[in-house]
Formats: structure tokens, C-alpha cells, sequence
């Protein structure tokens, strides 16, 4: 069956004309080869057919048409029926404007494979199965006019194509009737009166192609009131100039060729320098060689702007000259840029510069990419695609041989280009910096020390482009030194006014990428900011905005695809993102610009909120609940937490957080937040306790103290009072530590704050038992013990009753000690407070060993090893200490020797006094020495005396002197151990 709706409705059945009914029939049947093998209602149909004047048996009248049409045709299954329509169904072979469309297509494959006689002969054939309009005489009609139009708009733009063909292949003189006739029939087509001004010029006559053009400029003037497109503006200035570009190409045969070398590259840096490893893996990977049929070899360059991504591209592309023999394509794609050059246009340039005349350039995108595609199959080229906005921007523009290379950059990652060799860029290594920035003739010139040298990378953050910068700078001003330069980039603030030279700016680089951001993210990127913390994970991100989760994930994802953040790392999982230093400049004067002020501090209070709501997280997992009130607002705490690894202790993730933390504490002092700036402080006590960062400790104290003192804040004042207390006792200070913790209670008192009270109270046992007050810290641990659990806080009441458990073992009460402490590793079990459980089995296991019951000890100890990682540093010296104690009550000498060595090396490495001190003590042992050994053992003795008499400690100093005492009398010197004998006496009656 062969259908025709191109001209006059027709149907053949082996090449015999049907006759097909009534108009209203062939009006159905039209309709249905309108949308072949696509059902049509049956309202569309009656409305196709009768428009507004449709009869009341309309359906029904459908229905007898659709019967007969089916007779007609001899094929009752042609026309189906389908849900509550018809569908004609019929292969695309056997209509001809289906097979018109094939045709075409396959033309334009030919052409795009180098062949222009077959794709003239296809174009031909196609053009052939015209017989007049679409449709003829009944193509006026609604339900058939779009389709009519469509129809005869192809054939217009085949012949066009067709036309383009012969203007190939040289027939340019044959061409101007048939363009003549088609300019007058279509005087708008603005393509057709190029290919005739083309035409008339190729056959000598220019005039005649400048008065075409006149022509055609009058006609869309007075027509339209409109002035000629720039394909015929260029088309008019090549005539009149001349252009070479316009002669016809060289013909071989049917198939026309074009051969020019194209050299595209700009000229490569002289004083190229750095990146070395990243240029020899660009050289190695694209300087492989692959056949036609395998996919071309591609490298992709990204990172953030200034970071050097065009020089090295540029850099590698002239050392892989050789390897790309037949030429080096290169374009800049202004991906960074809210206009960016479409690949149309870099395709149009890219086959212009090899050898395809102006007017042989096709105007539609996709053969544009096909004529490339061939031009390039089996040849040696380098495509270079520079500042690239994305993969589709790209994929026109990519060579499908093997013989070709790519290089393509970008600020974005490209991980879309399957298969491509990426390379990212990051600040430059001290070295290639120094080496950068002493290759530019300013430096050379200058005298400049390492030590400004160094300074001046420092302040230019090892950017590429800031480097150039600063060569460039004092190579125009000799009267500069680099200690000059210094001093104007030390300011952070006008930092990015003065990395500026001529056309070379830092600050507009980064600009461009921040340009093109949405709304969302570059609102993230200013306030991110404004933030001290060197860098930060996603809630912090989340707090910035005020946003949930996702959306602020979409936003970093977002920043840290255009390189404008950097993942930094994944300590436990957990992505933490940073800004390049002079980036991070840029995003604060970004907000500086666009953010009130009043904006900029309630975004990084919101942030500061969110990491109090994290120490309140921690500290609870920690301590078993949270130890203080709280004052200062948080920032959604249930989505701080839902951020969190679950499988990841909080106090662990909170390590990554403890720069951020001191920074915090900063900031919130220089926004006078007195509330938010202690309870950071005291916030970060347990961390700073656990993992022993005393530094940090100390200013955070002094930075939150000043404020709150400055502010009158009593209860601030306690609370950090209360930590201050407790980083004198973890440095061994306890008389100090006391005094500061007595201080608090009196401050809690004269506010009448029962709660912080308590907690004070509840430490005061910790700093009586080292003094020797056993007594009264029996007293005071008990009395703390009754009233923080009756008052709701059972894991300060266990703190707390923990030092009365050790006041019986220093007491020389092991057995009262035991079941102290065995209630206290109970409670703690169950409230899964591990610090708890760590700390105690280690005592519970020592006054196990007093009581000579080492397999009730070897569980403690066992335990506490699993524990220990809960209590930082300290819990390998707990661990070791233990153990060797064990050993040694176990008469096993030599392993009890080892592992208290190594706790005296955990102690030494902590600077921690006391736990040198306790290990010293077990580790001076007589059992441990033979009698050669007792000379080294005295020495060791006094070392530990030394060490003990550092600290305010009498029951540890007693111990020591015991063991001396024994050792001295070992080696015969019975005056020396008297003496100290007596010293221990009297040590041991300060003890009560």
C-alpha cells in the first residue's frame, strides 16, 4: 500500500489508484495519515471533519465512514480501532512523507560522511515524491493545517539543503534560475538569498551578487522593518572584500575535501612553571595512541578560578605538537560567564580554520557536528575546549575518533565525560610556588630573603594566578621590594584590591563563578564566609541558611562542583568542607556587599547555636546527660543530631570540631554573645579534658571569662570557674583547682543557682582526696551522692561517689572501697555513662588486687580495656598501669615490668605527673630487681621522688619514699632508709 499526503490525497494498492469515497471520507482518512500509527479520538475525528456544524449522528456517521474506508482499502485491519479512537496503521516505507523524512536523514548522513554526490542523489529522490503542497486542497482545514505547514517547511529547508550540496559540488552555475525563482516565491528566506548572492558571485558576477543583496535588505525593510541577519551581513563584506573563502572548494571526483592544518593554540606561558607531575600525566595519557574506532582519548581539568587550568592545558598542548601532527584546535568557552559561546558557533570557527569555506558551513547545529565529526575521522587532532560550563556544552564539540585527542577545563568536575582521565588543581606545592613566583623578572631583580618570599606565598594562598600577579606587579614597579608587597597583602581585608594588574584579577576570577551559582548557593557561599572555623560539615551549612538538610546539601554540592569549596576530608565518615584562603576573602566581602549586618551576625549565631547544640549532644553521650543549665538559644538541635554518623561516638566527631570550637568561642566574644561564648567554653570542657588539649582549654576560659566578667554575667562567671577548676586538677594543680571551684560554689550560692551549686560540690572530693582529707572527702562525696540524685542528675551523683570509693582505698580500706565502687560500675553500666565505667574498673580492679582476689581484678581490667578508648589518652596509661599491676601481683615479673615501662613512657608522653608518679611507685617493686639492679632501681627511685615532690599529692610522695626506703635498705645504706622512713611517717599522718 502506498499512501500520499504529499500533493493531492492519494492511495495505491500495488501501484493501482483506489478510489476513496466521499470527501468526508477522504477528509477521515487524511486526518488518521495526518498521525499514522497513532490513535485519534473519535471527538477529534467529528471535529475534523464537521467542525462546529457537526449532526446529531456525527459518531455514528464516523463509524459508517471508517467502515467503507476499510472496503476501500481491502485491509480491514489498516484502520483499528483503539481505546476510544482509530489508529491507521501503516509502515513508514509505505507514506510518503515518512519516506521524504528518511531520505533527508540520509543525505545529511552521506554528507556528514564526506560523500556530497550520493547526498545530492538522496536529496533529489527525496525532493521527488513532491506533487504539490502537502495535502493539496485540503490543507486549509484545522485538523490538518499544522501538519500541512510542518510538511511543506521541510521541503523548503531539503531544498535549501540540497542547494548547499551543489554550491559544494561546483554547480553554482546551474543554480541561478532555480534560486531565482525561489527568492522571488520566498523572499523572507534569508539562506536562499545567500545561496544566491554565493552562486552570482561564483559565476563572475558580484555586482549582480551586491545588488541581491540590496535587494534583499529593501525587501525585509519595508516587508518586515527589519535589517538582514549576520549570515548575510558577513555573506555582503566577504563579496565586497573578496574573500578567498569564497571561491569554490577543491573538488575531487564527486567528494570535496577540505585540508587545512589548523594551529589554534595560544602561545604558551615563557615563564611557565609548577604543575610539572600534572603536565607529564596530561603528555603521558593523551600521547597514547588508539584506532579510528576506539573513543577519542580525553583529559579533563577542573578546579577553582586562578588556579592555572588554561596555562597547563595550553602548556600541554604545545608539547603534544608532535603527537597531533595534523593540527591543534582550541576554543574558549566562557563557561564561567552568563553568555557562553555555544558550540554552534565554536563549530562553526573550528571548521572555518580547517579550510571549510564561510558559505560551506552549515547552518543547522547538529550537521555542523556531523561535517566536524567526518572532518576529523582518522586525522591527528588536538581539541582543546577551555572553561568549559558543562558536559553538554561539550558534547557537540567532542571528536568520535580515536585518532583525536581532548583536553577540556573547567571549575566544574565533568564527571559526566565517560571515560576521561581527570586531573583536578589544587594551590601549588611551597616549592613550585617559591619556584613560580622567582621565575618572574620583578623577583629576579628584586633583593628578597627566603623569609619574604615565603610570606609573600603564604598571602598569595600558592594561587597561580596570584603569583602571576605578584611578579607581575613588581616587575612594573621596581621601586617595590617583596617586602613592600607584603606589607600591602597583609592586610585581609583590602588583600584581594591590591591582587590586581592590568586585566589580571584575582577577585573578578572568583566572580565568575560565583556569578553563576542560583540564588541559594551563592547565599551560602557569602555567609559560609563570615565563619572563623577553618572548616565544617553539613550542619553548619544547614544553620547558615536556616534550611534543612537536604537543601543545604544540593547547596554544597553545588559550591564544591565549581571549586568554590573544597571537601577537606571524612574523619569518620562525615564530610567537612573548607574554603582556599583568598576564596574565603571573597565570600566575606560578597557578604559584606549583599548582607546587612544584622543578616551576617544572625547567620553565624545560628551557626554557633548549632555547634552548642552539638557539645550538648557529646557531652550527654558522654557523661551520661547534660551537667549544666543552659541559657543560650540552639540551633535545631534534632537537626544537628539527624546529621551525625550514628555508628560514631559524638565526643569523636566533636574532635574534628575543636579548632571550630575555640574559633567559635572567638567570635561569639566579638559579637559581645556573653551567654553564647561561655557556654561554648564550658562546652568543649570534656573534650578539651578527655583528649588533654590544655592550650585550648586555657583560651577559651580567658576569652569567655573576660566577656562574662565585662558583662556582669555571674552564673557565666561559675560555670567557668567550674572548668577552670577542672583544668588545674587534670595539670595537677590541686590547690589552685580547689580555690576555683570554692569560688564557683560561692558564686552559684549568691545567684541562688541550686543546680550549678551541686555540680561544684560534686566535684569538691576530687580535689580533698590528692591534699590527703580523706575524711572529709568521704563527707562531701556522700553528701553530694545523696542530693544531685535526689535532684535529678545521676551521673554527676556517680561523679561524684566515685572519690569516696578511692578515699577508702587510699585509706587503707580495700574491702569498703570494693563495694563502693562496684555500685558505681553498676550504675554507670546502667546508664551506659563509659567514661564512668572506664575510670572505675580500673580503681574497682586495684582494690581488688589489695584484697589479693586477681581473677575478680582480671575482670575489672578486662572491661576497662574495652572502655577505654571513652576516656582518651588517659585510657592507654589506665590500660598499661593496670595490667602491670595485675602481672605483678601475679608474681610475673618480666610482663609486669614491660607493661609498667610502658606506662611510665604513656605518662611521660601526656606530661602528666601524677600518672608518672603512681606508675613509678608500682614500677620500684624490689621483687622487680635483682641485686645488680638495685643501683639503677635507686636511681629511677629518685627520679620518681623528684617527680612526686612536683605535686601537692601526700599519699603518692608516701609510696615513693616507701619503695626508696626499701631499695636503700636492700643495698645496706640502713641511715638513708630510716630517714626516709621517718618522711613517710609523717606523710602518713597528714593523711585522715
Amino acid at each position: 500500500m502506498d499512501f500520499g499526503v504529499l500533493g493531492p490525497l492519494t492511495v495505491r494498492r500495488d501501484g493501482v489508484p483506489l478510489e476513496l469515497g466521499t470527501p468526508k471520507g477522504m477528509l477521515l482518512l487524511a486526518v488518521l495519515l495526518s498521525r499514522p500509527g497513532r490513535p485519534i479520538s473519535d471527538d477529534a475525528l467529528v471535529e475534523a471533519v464537521w467542525g462546529g456544524e457537526q449532526p446529531r449522528s456525527a459518531a455514528k456517521n464516523v463509524q459508517t465512514y471508517v467502515h467503507r474506508l476499510r472496503q476501500r482499502l481491502g485491509d480491514p485491519g489498516r484502520i483499528a480501532r483503539e481505546g476510544r479512537g482509530y489508529v491507521l496503521r501503516a509502515d513508514r516505507t509505505e507514506v510518503d512523507a515518512a519516506r521524504f523524512e528518511d531520505l533527508a536523514g540520509a543525505a545529511r548522513t552521506a554528507l556528514s560522511a564526506g560523500e556530497p554526490g550520493r547526498s545530492r542523489r538522496l536529496f533529489e529522490e527525496a525532493l521527488g515524491l513532491w506533487r504539490g503542497p502537502a495535502f493539496a486542497g485540503i490543507a486549509g482545514l484545522p485538523a490538518l493545517g499544522p501538519e500541512a505547514t510542518r510538511l511543506d517547511e521541510l521541503r523548503l529547508g531539503v531544498i535549501e539543503e540540497r542547494i548547499d550540496v551543489d554550491l559544494r559540488l561546483g554547480r553554482h552555475s546551474e543554480l541561478l534560475g532555480e534560486l531565482t525563482a525561489l527568492t522571488m516565491e520566498h523572499p523572507f528566506r534569508e539562506r536562499m538569498w545567500a545561496q544566491l548572492m554565493l552562486a552570482l558571485y561564483r559565476c563572475g558576477r558580484r555586482a549582480d551578487a551586491l545588488q541581491a543583496y540590496l535587494q534583499v535588505r529593501e525587501v525585509l525593510a519595508e516587508e518586515a522593518g527589519l535589517e538582514p541577519g549576520h549570515t548575510l551581513r558577513d555573506l555582503h563584506r566577504a563579496v565586497l572584500g573578496e574573500d578567498p573563502a569564497l571561491d569554490p572548494a577543491v573538488a575531487d571526483g564527486e567528494q570535496v575535501r577540505w585540508n587545512v592544518t589548523a594551529r589554534m593554540l595560544p602561545p604558551a606561558l615563557g615563564d611557565f612553571s609548577g604543575q610539572r607531575a600534572e603536565l607529564a600525566e596530561i603528555e603521558a595519557r593523551l600521547r597514547t595512541d588508539r584506532a579510528a574506532d576506539e573513543p577519542a582519548a580525553t583529559v579533563t581539568i577542573s578546579g577553582p578560578g586562578g588556579v592555572g587550568k588554561t596555562a597547563l592545558a595550553v602548556q600541554a598542548s604545545h608539547g603534544l605538537r608532535s603527537a597531533y601532527p595534523d593540527g591543534q584546535l582550541f576554543a574558549a568557552l566562557d563557561g564561567a560567564r552568563t553568555q557562553r559561546v555555544s558550540p554552534a558557533t565554536v563549530l562553526g570557527r573550528f571548521l572555518r580554520a580547517m579550510g571549510v569555506p564561510a558559505t560551506a558551513v552549515p547552518d543547522d547545529p547538529q550537521e555542523r557536528t556531523d561535517l566536524y565529526r567526518s572532518m576529523l575521522a582518522e586525522r591527528r587532532i588536538l581539541v582543546v575546549l577551555d572553561d568549559a560550563h558543562d558536559e553538554e556544552q561539550l558534547a557537540p564539540l567532542l571528536p568520535t575518533s580515536g585518532t583525536c585527542g581532548v583536553i577540556a577545563t573547567g571549575r566544574v568536575r565533568l564527571g559526566g565525560l565517560g571515560g576521561a582521565h581527570r586531573v583536578e588543581l589544587r594551590e601549588m606545592s611551597e616549592a613550585d610556588s617559591l619556584a613560580m613566583l622567582c621565575a618572574g623578572p620583578g623577583v629576579r631583580s628584586a633583593s628578597a630573603g627566603p623569609a619574604d618570599l615565603s610570606e609573600l606565598v603564604r598571602l598569595c594562598a600558592r594561587l597561580p594566578l596570584a603569583l602571576r600577579i605578584a611578579g607581575a606587579l613588581l616587575a612594573s614597579r621596581p621601586h617595590w621590594s617583596p617586602a613592600d608587597l607584603v606589607s600591602r597583602l597583609a592586610d585581609e581585608q583590602h588583600r584581594l584590591d591590591a591582587l590586581r594588574y592590568r586585566d589580571l584579577e584575582v577577585r573578578a576570577s572568583f566572580g565568575l563563578s560565583y556569578e553563576g551559582l542560583r540564588p541559594g548557593a551563592r547565599r551560602l557561599f557569602r555567609l559560609l564566609g563570615l565563619l572563623e572555623a577553618p572548616d565544617f560539615p553539613l550542619w553548619a551549612a544547614a544553620a547558615a541558611l536556616d534550611t534543612g538538610l537536604r537543601a543545604a546539601q544540593e547547596l554544597l554540592d553545588e559550591l564544591v562542583d565549581v571549586h568554590l569549596l573544597d571537601v577537606t576530608g571524612t574523619p569518620n565518615g562525615q564530610a567537612r568542607y573548607g574554603f582556599h584562603d583568598l576564596i574565603r576573602a571573597y565570600a566575606r566581602e560578597r557578604a559584606e556587599a549583599e548582607e546587612p549586618v544584622a543578616a551576617r551576625d544572625e547567620s553565624v549565631i545560628r551557626v554557633l547555636g548549632a555547634l552548642l547544640a552539638f557539645t550538648d549532644i557529646a557531652d550527654r553521650d558522654h557523661m551520661g546527660q547534660n551537667m549544666f543549665q543552659r541559657d543560650a538559644d540552639r540551633w535545631q538541635p534534632a537537626v544537628v543530631e539527624a546529621s551525625l554518623p550514628p555508628s560514631v561516638p559524638p565526643m569523636e566527631l566533636l574532635d574534628a570540631e575543636r579548632v571550630s570550637l575555640v574559633a567559635g568561642v572567638r567570635q561569639a566574644a566579638e559579637l559581645s554573645r556573653d551567654e553564647l561564648c561561655w557556654e561554648l567554653a564550658v562546652g568543649g570542657h570534656a573534650l578539651f579534658e578527655t583528649e588533654r588539649y590544655f592550650d585550648d582549654w586555657q583560651e577559651c576560659y580567658a576569652t569567655a571569662m573576660g566577656l562574662a566578667r565585662a558583662a556582669g554575667n555571674l552564673r557565666g562567671r561559675a560555670r567557668l570557674l567550674i572548668s577552670m577548676a577542672g583544668l588545674l586538677y587534670t595539670r595537677r594543680r590541686y590547690g589552685p583547682a580547689e580555690e576555683s571551684n570554692t569560688e564557683a560554689m560561692d558564686l552559684f550560692e549568691r545567684i541562688g543557682d541550686r543546680r550549678g551549686y551541686l555540680e561544684a560540690l560534686s566535684n569538691a572530693p576530687f580535689f580533698l582526696v590528692p591534699n590527703g582529707r580523706l575524711t572529709e572527702a568521704i563527707t562531701a562525696g556522700r553528701e553530694a551522692f545523696e542530693r544531685l540524685d535526689a535532684g535529678g542528675q545521676p551521673a554527676a551523683a556517680l561523679h561524684a561517689y566515685s572519690q569516696v570509693g578511692l578515699a577508702h582505698l587510699q585509706a587503707g580500706r580495700p574491702e569498703r572501697a570494693a563495694a563502693v565502687l562496684a555500685e558505681i560500675v553498676d550504675g554507670a553500666r546502667k546508664q551506659g555513662i563509659r567514661t564512668l565505667i572506664a575510670r572505675d574498673t580500673y580503681w574497682l580492679g586495684q582494690a581488688q588486687l589489695a584484697l589479693g582476689r586477681p581473677a575478680e581484678a582480671e575482670e575489672s581490667f578486662t572491661e576497662l580495656t574495652g572502655y577505654a578508648r571513652h576516656i582518651g589518652p588517659s585510657g592507654t596509661f589506665y590500660t598499661a598501669h593496670a595490667w602491670g599491676c595485675l602481672h605483678l601481683a601475679r608474681g610475673e615479673y618480666a610482663e609486669a615490668r614491660h607493661r609498667l615501662l610502658e606506662g611510665v613512657e604513656i605518662a611521660r608522653t601526656l606530661h602528666d605527673p601524677m600518672f608518672e608518679t603512681r606508675v613509678l611507685t608500682d614500677l620500684l617493686d624490689a621483687r622487680l630487681y635483682g641485686p645488680h639492679d638495685l643501683p639503677a632501681a635507686i636511681g629511677q627511685a629518685e627520679r620518681a621522688v623528684e617527680v612526686a615532690r612536683g605535686i601537692d599529692y601526700p599519699y603518692l610522695l608516701a609510696g615513693v619514699l616507701e619503695k626508696l626506703a626499701r631499695l636503700r635498705a636492700a643495698t645496706g645504706d640502713t641511715t638513708t632508709a630510716r630517714q626516709l622512713t621517718d618522711e613517710t611517717a609523717a606523710l602518713r599522718d597528714r593523711i585522715r
